[in-house]
């Protein structure tokens, strides 16, 4: 992989054979009858919360974050001769306490070498900035005037991307155009530590698990397709207004926008409690494009009664025309394989890897936390998101999730392991999804349900639109148990 995933690894050139792990393979599964290792959790959710009427009880109390940076992006992109250009205008406000000398500007696309061309760049007052200094992907920029507290300024950006042709979230593969990480945006900024910007890591030619750390922020984008318009459809992180041959998007509180593009789509939309729930799959997978926009709309309405209703109008499924997956704010996407294997029954990768992608709208997306550090503070709980789909829609199968997802694979590792764990990719899966799913069940078991479940409710609305940690976490569950999970700790987590 060239740009990372956060809920696999992409390769940075072609993969081959079946899908790799974190997901069940596809050729490979063990027999049912695979003795258990891993203790199964019941066979219902007897503390589920009762679903809240709507979302303004289900989030009263919840601080909206103010002076949040907004994200103008223009993109005119021609599909077929795989390039756009942008302009860019990022309105920036200094919420910390310290002076800004400078602004960081982190540029994902320049990991694809060629793939980005900053073509002009100005202050707020329009002024030219070229005195910029380059570190990697990042950019210094320095302020004609020091940024105060509360203070707020913009910058305006010209640039043009070549998509790289690569099998991934960033670049064109034989059936789609994906644009996730696609423009430069400022990273958060911590007291203590400065900006929070992580390098890449790569290990075997593999991207390790995902470094990008994002606020919440607004985004505004108007995509202009200039070739074949009426060929192509879009898929992205919000709906679209289309007028005059330009489609206009508008998304609050989430930390990134994304598009995928093809010529290839089959389309399909259902709706439960107003969100719209639109799969874009290539043709050979229709059927299984319908069954997703099913299975993610059980997952949002459990996920919906553990936390709070999907605050979102819509959420989009897309086949990735490549084996991996991938959550962005509003959208996922799941590898062509997973569906290409449908075979209407629960015992599939569709209905294991589908909760685990929509788990990650409250898990990476509602809920932030830092997914190069702590990474199991949303993969852990997503994998463990797929067992508590099967507990309530397939309880007879829950003994068989442990045995084929997690047993499987005999994991190692701590679970507190960051994305530069020794041992590259599988050793980071092992750790942090599988033995993750493991903790969470032996911390469940030591707290009981009824704590368990209402002190993961608490940390989801403590949390929204927040940067969680792992102190976050346990003080949500120090709230609702005083069991010594200390041993617990010893086993799964490092010093």
């Amino acid at each position: 992989m060239l740009l990372v995933s956060a809920c696999s690894s992409e390769q940075t050139n072609t993969p081959t054979g079946s899908l790799p792990a974190p997901h069940v393979q596809l050729t490979d599964l063990p027999s049912e009858s695979t003795p258990s290792t891993a203790n199964p959790i019941s066979t219902d959710i007897a503390t589920t919360p009762t679903a809240v009427s709507t979302l303004s009880s289900a989030l009263e109390g919840i601080e909206i974050p103010e002076k949040r940076t907004h994200y103008e992006l223009n993109l005119t992109l021609n599909y077929y001769t795989q390039y756009g250009i942008v302009e860019e205008i990022i309105t920036y406000t200094n919420r910390s306490t310290q002076v800004f000398e400078e602004l960081l500007l982190s540029i994902p696309p320049k990991n694809y070498p060629g793939s980005f061309t900053l073509q002009s760049m100005s202050d707020a007052s329009g002024n030219p900035i070229t005195n910029y200094r380059e570190e990697g992907i990042n950019l210094h920029i320095p302020l004609a005037q020091p940024l105060q507290p509360n203070q707020t300024t913009s910058l305006r950006l010209n640039f043009r991307l070549d998509f790289p042709t690569v099998e991934g979230t960033f670049g064109v593969s034989g059936r789609q155009t994906n644009l996730v990480n696609w423009y430069p945006y400022i990273p958060p900024y911590d007291e203590t530590e400065g900006w929070v910007v992580h390098p890449q890591q790569v290990v075997n030619n593999m991207v390790v698990g995902e470094y990008i750390v994002n606020e919440v922020a607004d985004f505004d984008v108007t995509l202009k397709l200039t070739d074949r318009e009426e060929l192509i459809e879009v898929a992205a992180s919000a709906p679209a207004m289309e007028a005059n041959g330009l489609r206009s998007y508008h998304l609050e509180l989430a930390r990134s926008f994304a598009f995928s593009i093809s010529d290839s789509y089959f389309e399909h939309e259902i709706v439960q409690d107003g969100v719209r729930i639109h799969s874009y799959v290539f043709m050979e997978a229709q059927h299984a494009g319908e069954a997703v926009t099913e299975i993610a709309a059980q997952a949002l309405k459990l996920f919906g009664e553990l936390y709070y209703p999907y605050p979102r109008e819509m959420l989009t499924i897309v086949a990735a025309d490549f084996l991996h997956n991938m959550e962005m704010d509003g959208m996922l996407m799941i590898s062509y394989g997973v569906f290409d294997f449908y075979n209407d029954t629960p015992k599939t990768n569709l209905t294991i890897l589908t909760p685990h992608e929509v788990s990650h709208q409250w898990f990476y997306s509602l809920v932030g936390n830092d997914q190069a550090k702590e990474p199991w503070l949303d993969e852990a709980l997503a994998t463990y998101h797929e067992v508590l789909f099967y507990q309530r829609y397939h309880p007879d199968l829950v003994q068989w999730w442990w045995d084929n997802r997690i047993n499987h694979y005999t994991p190692q590792g701590a679970v507190n392991s960051d994305i530069y764990i020794s041992g590259g990719y599988e050793s980071y899966r092992d750790a942090v999804y599988f033995r993750g799913a493991m903790f969470l069940q032996e911390i469940r078991d030591a707290v009981g349900d009824e704590a368990f479940f209402a002190a993961l409710k608490d940390y989801a609305i403590s949390n929204t639109y927040k940067i969680a940690t792992s102190e976050d976490f346990f003080d949500s569950l120090a709230k609702y148990s005083t069991a010594d999970l200390s041993p617990i700790l010893a086993r799964y987590f490092s010093d």
